[in-house]
């Protein structure tokens, strides 16, 4: 953990400062600069609109799907996603936790205000100077803009920005995934005597070679053509953070839930998501409350209709354990 955290303290500076050369460098390339962006982005489509007040759940970005299904996703991916729980149980107390929460808030906001006025900024440049030919991904605009117009090394380090990003969210999800891998499965599992009897060395090798697995894993997911990368990115995310977000939220608000509700709880959840993933137009932004929402309600009915026999002494679990009379 520690090696994680600090090099993804050295990962978000370098693609911090980076993103804001990056912006530097457009509006100096740009004719016109900050003037020139606002009059082309505001006659084409609107670019640099803050907010969207049309509600219809078949729109990506607006006010509501912000406020409302980010609201859903941001609890699932600050609460209960591995990745960040992690994280804010390494911190030193839950002040210190809580510190790091807010400040993120802030940070992200920053990061993604500069995002996106690269983006637009990219949009205005390429009216004087096309960088993509025709067919080609719109993913391909940023990294064709650093080779051909930063100065050589800038550009390299700017590249190695971009690396370093999707290198900070796979060191953290390579080493969630091990972590859950190993304690959470092999060493509780019914034929896991052998690794139930390591000692924390055994367990440190043990999880090494889970990252090694995991790792080439996530390596064959990079060879799959998913289409636009962020778009994908959050839909691929939001399909399961809506039944973690439920099942959460029900072991914590609902004190008769037990494990055999909460399991098909998630299953209805997660079948509720694909659903509307292959028979509607619902944008992805709301993913995760609908997941999270059918989770907690089938979780809640099933639970006073299905008893667990696999622990008839579990009574109940709340906020996530499972309550046994011994």
């Amino acid at each position: 953990m520690t090696a994680v955290i600090w090099t993804d303290v050295a990962q978000l500076c370098l693609y911090l400062v980076g993103s804001a050369v990056t912006l530097f460098v457009l509006f100096q390339r740009i004719p016109g600069g900050w003037q020139e962006l606002t009059q082309v982005a505001a006659t084409a489509g609107h670019k640099l609109q803050v907010f969207d007040f049309s509600f219809h759940l078949a729109t990506k970005y607006s006010l509501w799907s912000g406020l409302i299904g980010g609201a859903f996703l941001t609890m699932a991916t600050h609460g209960t996603d591995q990745t960040l729980v992690q994280r804010l149980l390494a911190a030193r107390s839950e002040q210190d936790g809580r510190r790091a929460l807010l400040s993120s808030g802030v940070i992200v906001l920053l990061q993604f205000t500069v995002f996106l006025l690269i983006g637009v900024g990219l949009y205005v440049f390429a009216q004087h100077w096309p960088l993509l030919a025709p067919g080609e991904r719109f993913d391909r605009i940023l990294p064709l803009f650093l080779v051909r117009e930063m100065p050589l090394g800038l550009a390299g380090l700017l590249l190695a920005s971009i690396v370093a990003v999707a290198m900070s969210n796979a060191s953290g999800s390579l080493n969630s995934l091990a972590a859950s891998s190993v304690l959470d499965f092999s060493r509780r599992g019914a034929s896991s005597a052998a690794i139930r009897s390591l000692t924390p060395a055994g367990l440190l090798r043990a999880s090494r070679v889970a990252t090694l697995l995991w790792g080439g894993v996530l390596m064959a997911f990079g060879f799959v053509k998913w289409g636009p990368l962020l778009e994908t990115g959050l839909t691929v995310a939001a399909l399961p953070m809506g039944s973690l977000l439920g099942l959460f939220l029900l072991g914590t608000l609902d004190r008769r839930a037990n494990p055999r509700g909460a399991l098909l709880g998630m299953v209805a959840g997660l079948a509720a998501v694909l659903g509307v993933l292959r028979f509607s137009s619902v944008a992805f932004t709301w993913y995760v409350m609908i997941g999270s929402l059918s989770t907690f309600f089938v979780g809640a009915v099933a639970s006073r209709l299905v008893k667990d026999p696999a622990n008839p002494r579990s009574q109940q679990f709340s906020g996530g354990t499972t309550r046994e009379l011994d």
